[in-house]
């Protein structure tokens, strides 16, 4: 018997398919659940209503398998809910035109059958019955809805092999994969903290650390980014102009103690101990060594494979958290990595005390 992935409007008395997916179920002796997350953002409007209906929305679509113990065969009374959510938190605006209201912000883990693109479809048809209007870049929105994470993250396989980066419409490489991790969370301090209330253990297998360790790494030092890729009269470029434009400090890395006493700042380049290994010792002191919060690596783009639409992943090998910067058009980028920097060390208010809120 064939699951259907439902995507639909809410008419007020549920779902009305727009299109259906048949793809074989596996059995409960078999089924290796697939793990996604998702998160919710709002400064418009209702904030807390329609984050909520969001949610209720997503349990509901099609796309929310039941829940990992149910499919193992566990016993019901170790089930747990279909969708966890995290607690909601408040956060200011972050680049984008001014005077903006303060964010909610949320996030939610499920088991699923489907792929990336097809909860990324269903997220999109949401944002857009919810009333979302794509109008300026960063600007206030009713609903943002945005695919996280989404593969094998959990459990002693994960660490095997290099699994839950793609998940897609078709196999990795072809027109039609999707390719996860979102590009831009892992500067997301509104994400990564959400997300530790319901899984700090899924891990990103582009480099294999957990979510609590991205949150805790993000936490340790002061908010702080070094460019990859590209050639090297561009990142000077963007270095100089977060210079001037935010007051940015701009360091060498390789030069002892250079951060010492910065509230943040950028370098052209990593250090020497990201570049030249491949293995970065655990005792080396973020301090004296100057060791980037995030590399963000450089790409250059066309429309066609902007994010979310399909795109390519970074080259494997790194062991550091990464950032994906696409260069195309040189203000945004500016203007983005401004905001990563911004987000790293957000303010972040818990307004709810679990994740019982929709």
């Amino acid at each position: 018997m064939g699951r259907q992935v439902i995507v639909g409007v809410f008419t007020g008395s549920g779902y009305h398919s727009r299109a259906n997916l048949s793809l074989p179920r596996k059995s409960t002796e078999s089924f290796m659940p697939t793990q996604c997350l998702i998160s919710f953002g709002s400064n418009l409007g209702d904030r807390r209503v329609v984050i909520a209906e969001a949610a209720r929305r997503v349990a509901e679509s099609g796309v929310v398998a039941a829940s990992c113990t149910e499919l193992s065969g566990e016993s019901p009374k170790d089930s747990v809910p279909r969708l966890r959510t995290s607690r909601l938190f408040e956060t200011p605006p972050i680049g984008g035109p001014g005077g903006q209201s303060p964010f909610l912000n949320a996030v939610a883990a499920f088991a699923t059958e489907a792929s990336a693109a097809e909860v990324l479809d269903v997220l999109q048809h949401l944002e857009i019955d919810l009333g979302r209007k794509r109008l300026v870049r960063w600007g206030a929105r009713v609903i943002d809805l945005d695919v996280v994470l989404h593969g094998r993250l959990a459990g002693p396989s994960v660490a095997a092999g290099r699994r839950g980066l793609i998940g897609g419409r078709g196999p990795a490489g072809s027109a039609k994969a999707l390719v996860v991790p979102h590009p831009r969370y892992t500067a997301r301090r509104f994400v990564l903290e959400p997300a530790c209330d319901v899984a700090a253990d899924f891990c990103d297998p582009r480099f294999g650390w957990t979510i609590q360790d991205l949150r805790d790494h993000i936490a340790a030092d002061v908010p702080s980014i070094a460019l990859v890729g590209g050639d090297a009269k561009l990142r000077q470029v963007i270095c100089q102009r977060l210079s001037s434009e935010h007051g940015i400090s701009v360091i060498d890395p390789d030069q002892p103690d250079a951060a010492k006493g910065l509230e943040q700042w950028i370098a052209a380049e990593p250090p020497s101990a990201l570049r030249d290994s491949k293995t970065i010792r655990e005792d080396i002191s973020p301090s004296s060594q100057c060791l980037p919060r995030l590399l963000a690596r450089i790409q250059h783009t066309t429309e066609e494979d902007r994010w979310p639409a399909p795109h390519q992943i970074w080259p494997a090998g790194w062991k550091w958290p990464e950032y994906r910067l696409e260069v195309d058009d040189l203000d945004w980028a500016i203007g983005e990595l401004a905001s990563a920097i911004d987000s790293m060390r957000c303010e972040i208010h818990p307004i709810t005390e679990d994740g019982h809120w929709w």
